[in-house]
């Protein structure tokens, strides 16, 4: 939709309708959203008997407009911003900025960017580590890491270690499980998980676990398969079980991690939507356990 130097008529109704609700918003947004996909645009209409065409929005405009401007606001990517209306309930005007905005949390795209996936994990994973951003989690995995030196590699870095544990998720981002059993146990306890009170059978037992449940379920290629097949019915139905997989995985890590920000958590349950359906596809709970030992079982030998 082409941008007026002036508001329409209609437009100026429209943003008349969202002020009478508290929402102040301008005629530039309003075109710009429109634009962009989230919110319908005006359509022309006939005013009979010779008399031209009028503007006007479709019925439902209005509580469309409401809820992009609910989760929309300067310097917040617009990718964000689908995430936050599709993990509330509403979709934007073109569903496939859904997909976009899914495909884009899910997965990278290294071709070209470096030699190896390895070699791409690691230099992200020092870019994110610099991010300003980054300070309070930074932080809270230098905890957490002093807290499971005894299982550690005698003479570990701290800092070395947090930008592994980063590497290793953008490798499962990847779907490339260039990792080891050692970066494994790393990045648990920079997360904060207890790992150096288990015993060593235990921990090993848990290592295997999450290596074979990233690979079978985590891996951003088999989830970015999903959130761009799958239909946004579907999508949308999992979103409630991901709020309470989303509250329960933060209440488990509350003391280890900052208090995520609202975005930070919008982000989760849409992630964690597409997880749950990943293992709905594989059968379920029991049959995701079954794969996962089918995984360790290979492994040993």
């Amino acid at each position: 939709m082409p941008r007026s130097r002036e508001p329409s008529a209609a437009t100026r109704w429209l943003i008349g309708e969202l002020a009478s609700r508290g929402l102040k918003v301008g005629y530039r947004a309003v075109e710009d959203w429109a634009a962009r996909g989230m919110t319908p645009a005006p359509v022309r209409r006939s005013l009979g008997r010779g008399r031209g065409t009028a503007s006007e929005y479709p019925p439902g405009a209005v509580e469309q407009y409401a809820a992009v401007a609910a989760v929309t606001r300067r310097g917040r990517p617009w990718q964000i911003s689908v995430l936050k209306l599709f993990v509330r309930g509403h979709l934007p005007s073109n569903e496939d900025l859904v997909r976009q905005a899914l495909h884009e949390l899910l997965i990278d795209d290294v071709a070209g960017q470096a030699d190896s996936s390895l070699d791409y994990a690691e230099t992200y994973a020092a870019h994110a580590v610099a991010a300003r951003g980054a300070q309070p989690f930074l932080r809270a995995f230098r905890r957490n890491l002093r807290r499971a030196i005894p299982v550690l590699e005698p003479g570990s870095d701290i800092d070395s270690v947090v930008t592994g544990a980063i590497a290793t998720t953008t490798l499962v981002r990847l779907g490339q499980p260039d990792w080891t059993p050692e970066a494994i146990i790393e990045m648990l306890a920079t997360f904060g998980l207890p790992v150096a009170e288990l015993t060593d059978d235990d921990r090993a037992g848990l290592v295997w676990f999450f290596d074979s449940f990233l690979v079978e379920v985590m891996t951003g290629p088999a989830l970015d398969e999903i959130a761009v097949t799958a239909p946004i019915s579907r999508l949308q139905s999992a979103v409630p079980a991901a709020h309470q997989h989303a509250a329960r995985t933060l209440a488990a890590v509350g003391v280890a991690l900052p208090k995520p920000s609202e975005d930070f958590y919008d982000a989760l349950v849409a992630f964690l939507a597409v997880v749950l359906i990943r293992i709905e596809d594989l059968g379920g709970d029991q049959a995701v356990a079954e794969l996962v030992q089918q995984h360790l079982q290979a492994a040993q030998g």
